[in-house]
C-alpha cells in the first residue's frame, strides 16, 4: 500500500507534466529575438567606464602635447597634434550601433 502511494505521486506528476508541455511550448514559427537586442543596454553600461576613460586619456594627451611642444620648441607639432587627435577625437558616447555584433552571412 505504501509503495503504490510512492509510485502514484511521481506518476501523476509525470502525466500532468507531459500533458502540460504542448500547451506551454513556444511556437517555433515566432520570430526570435534579433541579434544585438541588448546592445543599447550594453552601450549604456559601457559608457560608465568609457566616457571617463576617454576624458582622462584626452587630458593626459593634452598635457603631453604641451610638454612635447615645449621640449622641441614646436618642431614636432604634427606628431603631437596627431597624438592628441587620436586620444580626443572619435566617438565620446557609445550607442547600440557601435557595439552591435556584426552579422555573419
Amino acid at each position: 500500500m505504501t509503495s503504490t502511494r510512492f509510485l502514484a505521486g511521481p506518476l501523476a506528476l509525470l502525466l500532468v507534466g507531459a500533458c502540460a508541455l504542448p500547451t506551454h511550448a513556444q511556437d517555433p514559427s515566432q520570430a526570435k529575438e534579433p541579434a544585438g537586442a541588448g546592445a543599447t543596454t550594453a552601450a549604456a553600461v559601457t559608457d560608465v567606464f568609457y566616457v571617463p576613460g576617454k576624458a582622462i586619456l584626452c587630458g593626459v594627451s593634452g598635457v603631453l602635447w604641451v610638454a612635447t611642444m615645449a621640449l622641441t620648441f614646436g618642431t614636432l607639432y604634427q606628431g603631437s597634434a596627431d597624438f592628441v587627435r587620436g586620444a580626443c577625437g572619435g566617438t565620446w558616447v557609445l550607442t547600440g550601433e557601435d557595439i552591435k555584433p556584426a552579422q555573419s552571412y
